[in-house]
């Protein structure tokens, strides 16, 4: 098994991100894989501070590496060995890495920077770990990109309509999985800005490096009719997506992107898979310069409902069968139910895309 690195996360709090994460724990440590777990910013509440119901606690076990911050480590009951402190500053302490030596339950908080969460990897990695958790969340996945791959965790308390679930997942594969890791043209700089090029290779005009509204696109209006290629390095809004495919590009414009990430945050996934269909209906190109591949979908048909008599909230469920066959029909994904049928099944697909002849790209290839 070669070593990987996959982040998971949740489309909203209670669709199944930490159940996920248990699951994968607990099969892993049965087959003594070693494995490296962490947390892109806090994860381990008791409870769930909205509605008060019971959250899933990461129980972990002897022998998993973590890297946490050091006032976490008294909060939770296992019993963990620090072997090193990184230079890695958070409110919570220095991220204090270390291998569980008495099982319990663990509280989680990680490094929230990108360059950050490169650096415990390699710590883990340095350590022999073999397969490395980062434990996220939509609204904390920017440093996300250093992942090999992303599992999404969605259900229905993202949305109670199993077909918008179904729906969301499809955007998501279609942005991390239909574009391909594209090489800028030589000449063509990797900095700060946003640029347009010739045919030739030559430098047509330049942007700010984040797009966040239509009229930061206006320096390359005049020449984008004789553009061949287009790079943002930046966040991109949805608005200036739509502006790019009003503007004289020609049909067949190379667009690139530093990774996904960077059009899941931007806005909603719809806006970005719209663009990317447009531009290949075209005969155009969309790339990255780096790739974060969705390697799979978890479901979970549980949602909180609010109960108006007494103020309260109640565990509640949508039709799993249904959730399941609707999702897996759209995400171009395999697709689990991880509380109804366990782990197994995930850990294989990551046993699998771990294997030395392949990657999680082509594990997870829509094409």
């Amino acid at each position: 098994m070669k070593k990987i690195t996959v982040g998971i996360a949740g489309t909203a709090k209670n669709t199944g991100k930490t159940t996920t994460t248990i699951a994968l724990l607990n099969h892993f440590y049965e087959l003594g894989t070693p494995v490296g777990l962490t947390s892109i910013g806090y994860d381990g509440e008791t409870v769930d501070n909205v509605t008060g119901l019971p959250k899933p606690r990461l129980f972990v076990r002897p022998g998993l590496m973590v890297a946490t911050a050091e006032k976490c480590l008294p909060a939770g009951s296992a019993g963990v060995r620090v072997l090193d402190r990184l230079e890695i500053g958070t409110p919570l302490g220095r991220i204090a890495c270390g291998r569980v030596e008495r099982e319990g339950l663990l509280v989680v908080a990680g490094p929230n920077q990108a360059r950050h969460v490169r650096t415990t990897i390699d710590y883990f990695y340095r350590q022999g770990v073999e397969l490395v958790i980062l434990d996220g969340a939509l609204n904390r996945m920017v440093p996300m990109v250093e992942a090999d791959g992303l599992i999404l965790a969605t259900g229905a308390a993202f949305n109670r309509d199993i077909t918008q679930v179904a729906l969301h997942a499809r955007y998501f594969s279609v942005i991390c999985n239909r574009p391909r890791v594209v090489p800028l043209p030589e000449g063509i700089p990797d900095d700060r800005q946003t640029v347009v090029w010739s045919p030739g290779g030559d430098v047509l005009a330049f942007t700010s490096g984040s797009l966040f509204r239509a009229e930061h696109l206006e320096p390359l209006r005049e020449t984008a009719s004789q553009a061949a290629g287009f790079y943002c390095p930046g966040v991109i809004a949805p608005d200036c997506l739509k502006q790019l495919l009003k503007m004289p590009f020609p049909p067949g414009t190379t667009f690139i992107f530093a990774d996904p990430v960077k059009l899941i945050i931007s806005g909603t996934p719809a806006s970005a898979v719209h663009f990317i269909e447009a531009v290949l209906a075209r005969g155009g190109a969309v790339g990255y310069r780096r790739s974060l591949p969705l390697v799979a979908v978890t479901i979970n048909p549980f949602y909180p409902s609010y109960r108006y008599e007494t103020g309260d909230y109640r565990p509640a469920y949508v039709d799993g069968e249904k959730l399941f066959r609707e999702v897996s029909a759209l995400a171009g994904v395999p697709v689990f139910d991880v509380v109804a049928r366990g782990g197994e099944g995930l850990a294989s697909l990551l046993r699998e895309l771990a294997s030395p002849e392949k990657t999680p790209l082509e594990g997870c290839s829509l094409n």
